[in-house]
């Protein structure tokens, strides 16, 4: 099955919502989508919690781990077209 590409400010809302929704995680206020540039690993994004907010930050980051375990079965990033190619 074919993944969604999502952009890098969709993939970041959509994961932010998901660990928000997690118990006593509501406060997390931000969160990091990495682009992952290892043409061998699986997956081309990564995330992390940037700011726990209220939250207990290694509670947050389990939950982070969590949805981004969900996440990747369905969602890949959208990355820019190489540059550099065409006359201008």
């Amino acid at each position: 099955m074919a993944k969604t590409l999502l952009s890098m400010q969709d993939l970041q809302a959509r994961a932010l919502a998901e660990i928000r929704k997690q118990p006593g995680r509501s406060n997390v206020r931000n969160i990091a989508i990495n682009h992952v540039t290892d043409e061998r690993a699986e997956n081309n994004w990564s995330l992390c919690v940037s700011s726990a907010g209220a939250a207990d930050a290694n509670t947050a980051a389990r939950a982070a781990l969590h949805v981004q375990n969900v996440l990747r079965r369905d969602y890949d990033l959208m990355t820019d077209p190489p540059h550099g190619t065409a006359e201008e």
